[in-house]
């Protein structure tokens, strides 16, 4: 089965290019699993819509992957088009909160075939599965799909619960360097080392927020708030250390410390392992003030 992932770029005009952490995830578990897949990375390259063209014209898919935030809704229903048109018989997958949010209209307004709800780790291998094998799409959990012209869902699929179980992520499945470069260029001028010293990746240390803000619309919808423990995120830490030269880490967490006993109880722990690195987090509102 040949698969195409494609990392879209939300901001194509913008000089910031962000490392895909969801895309990063599935991509790491679909590797463990030993699928094998091209990867088109949009953000990465910014390639002209000729160049795509011709990279979609060199190969027949029979899977591919995409998605993003839900305001690049327009972007992926114009992808979608044109995957359509040069890829007519792929089966067009669409994930990330684009596909949770408005499945519907994306099943009956774009081109897509299946849309993945929720989180995808574990859905993408039963989809992959069950599309290698041509079995029916009502068996896997967790996905939308277009049945007889009419908008199918199957059940939803549970959230992950212990989050120390997912594979550390594999940057090397991507050109890391680009995104450890624009990382550096992007830091303010205060920033405590050069900027062209600084060599930053993310790490997802939580899933989920522990509060309900109206204003905000949450990748993990409904699920739990669920943090890894901190050995394991300062295991993962050091890993990146040794494997890609990271002296900077960004958390990308929709929240990663709520109360202050984490954050002590989070600093202990980084001196206790002898680690050194720069970070930024996102914490409670107020927090700081308490």
């Amino acid at each position: 089965m040949e698969i195409l992932a494609i990392n879209i770029a939300v901001r194509p005009t913008s000089p910031v290019k962000i490392f895909p952490v969801g895309l990063g995830y599935i991509l790491t578990t679909v590797t463990k699993a030993g699928y094998h897949f091209d990867l088109l990375d949009l953000d990465a390259y910014r390639p002209s819509e000729a160049e795509i063209d011709t990279f979609l014209q060199a190969k027949r898919y029979d899977v591919i992957c995409f998605g993003c935030v839900v305001t690049g809704y327009k972007l992926v229903k114009e992808l979608a088009a044109k995957l359509r048109r040069l890829q007519p018989e792929a089966c067009l997958v669409v994930g990330n909160t684009v596909a949770s949010s408005i499945p519907e209209l994306l099943l009956t307004r774009t081109e897509a075939d299946v849309v993945v709800m929720g989180e995808g780790d574990e859905t993408i291998l039963d989809l992959l599965a069950t599309l290698e094998k041509g079995g029916a799409l009502a068996e896997v959990e967790g996905i939308g799909y277009l049945q007889d012209g009419v908008v199918r869902s199957t059940s939803s699929r549970p959230p992950i619960r212990g989050l120390d179980g997912l594979p550390w992520l594999d940057f090397s499945i991507f050109d890391f360097e680009v995104y450890i470069s624009n990382a550096s260029s992007q830091l303010p001028e205060t920033f405590p080392i050069p900027r062209e010293k600084a060599r930053g990746l993310p790490i997802n240390t939580a899933r989920g927020c522990i509060a309900k803000c109206t204003f905000c619309y949450h990748a993990f919808q409904g699920y739990p708030y669920r943090r890894r423990t901190i050995s394991n995120i300062l295991a993962e830490i050091s890993q990146m250390q040794e494997l890609y030269g990271v002296n900077t880490v960004g958390f990308s967490d929709e929240l990663t410390f709520y109360k202050k006993e984490q954050i002590r109880q989070f600093c202990l722990a980084i001196q206790e392992a002898k680690l050194t690195f720069y970070s930024g987090c996102g914490c409670r509102g107020g927090l700081l003030a308490e």
